[in-house]
This record gives C-alpha cells, sequence and structure tokens, in this order.
C-alpha cells in the first residue's frame, strides 16, 4: 500500500488534514460561507467521516481556531523584547501576517452563528490569545506612570484591536512585508496626535 493511502487511513492523519482545508477555507471566506461539504470535499473524504471527527461546524470551527490560535501565541510570545513601542508593533505585525480574514467579519459570524457555550469558549480564545498581550503591555505602561489615568489598560488594548482590524480591513492587497507598516499607528497610539 502506498504511504499517501496509509495516512489516509491514520485517524489522526485525516483530523489534521481536515483542521488544515477547514483553516485555510475558514479564514479565507468566513464562517457562514464555507460548507462542511465543501470541507469534506477538498479533503476528499464524505461528510458523515468529517462528522465522524467533528460532530458539526461549530465543533470543527473551534477545533481549528484552538490550534490556529496556539501558533500565534507561540508568535506573539517571541515578541518579548525591545521598547514597549517596539513589542506593540511586533505584535501587531504578528497579528496581521498570521490573520488572513477580516477579524470583524470573524467577530460578526461567531455573534450571528454560534451557540452561547460556543461564543464564550471563542470569547475566551480570543481574550488570551488577542486582547491579554496588548493588556499586559498597557499594564506595564500603567505601572511606570506612562498610560493616562483616564485610560484603562484594556480600554488601550481593545483599541489596538480595533485600529489593526480597521487597517488591515482598508488594505487591497495585503504588503508583503510588514515591516513599519504599523510604526504610524503605534507613534499615533502612544503619543495621540497633539505637540504635548
Amino acid at each position: 500500500m502506498e504511504k499517501s493511502q496509509a495516512n489516509r487511513k491514520d485517524p489522526e492523519w485525516t483530523k489534521s488534514r481536515i483542521l488544515n482545508v477547514a483553516q485555510q477555507l475558514f479564514m479565507e471566506k468566513g464562517y457562514r460561507a464555507v460548507t462542511t461539504r465543501e470541507i469534506a470535499a477538498q479533503c476528499e473524504i464524505t461528510q458523515p467521516a468529517l462528522y465522524y471527527h467533528y460532530s458539526d461546524k461549530q465543533s470543527l470551527y473551534i477545533a481549528m481556531l484552538e490550534r490556529f490560535v496556539s501558533h500565534i501565541q507561540k508568535r506573539i510570545h517571541v515578541v518579548g523584547d525591545g521598547t514597549i513601542a517596539e513589542r506593540l508593533e511586533g505584535m501587531l505585525e504578528v497579528l496581521s501576517a498570521e490573520h488572513p480574514t477580516s477579524m470583524m467579519m470573524m467577530v460578526h459570524d461567531i455573534l450571528v452563528e454560534f451557540k452561547e457555550e460556543n461564543r464564550k469558549r471563542i470569547f475566551s480564545l480570543w481574550k488570551e490569545t488577542y486582547l491579554d498581550p496588548f493588556i499586559k503591555i498597557f499594564e506595564e505602561m500603567q505601572k511606570e506612570g506612562m498610560l493616562r489615568e483616564s485610560i484603562q489598560p484594556e480600554d488601550a488594548a481593545r483599541f489596538c484591536l480595533l485600529t489593526l482590524g480597521q487597517t488591515m480591513s482598508q488594505w487591497k492587497e495585503k504588503p508583503k512585508t510588514l515591516a513599519g507598516q504599523y510604526s504610524l499607528l503605534v507613534d499615533l497610539i502612544l503619543n495621540g496626535t497633539t505637540k504635548y
């Protein structure tokens, strides 16, 4: 038996293949536009075979998202050194490089399409992967007296992510390199627009 055919009989290989295809499709098109039939067809398996591994589209999406965000968490963790501005810029670069779909579309799909318990799980993943690293930076600024007293670290972190989403949605085409793409954005976030 050929190796590729032997692989196809391995349940772990099949699950991994399903997650790879699901990630590609979900990140490219968004949750709503992708069907389990399309995922199964691209995996060259039947829909019942897909449902054997993942009971429904939502559970498949959550499994894909758990694997996807663990990769992002590792990449963001590596951005640990440098000035606050350098770290913020590095984190924004990681998120925009790793997250090919519109974050706003993703949030909308989750709010509209998902059961309450699944929304809570996804929010938890989003918070620990996307929001918490930014909160940590702004908490550090707060401890050092660099953050205005009227601004809470979580508000500043949410502003960063909202601004990132807006910036990405305006790209006609993703730049080949993201180095330096966020220096102006980080400058505006940290210093505002006034001279004083």
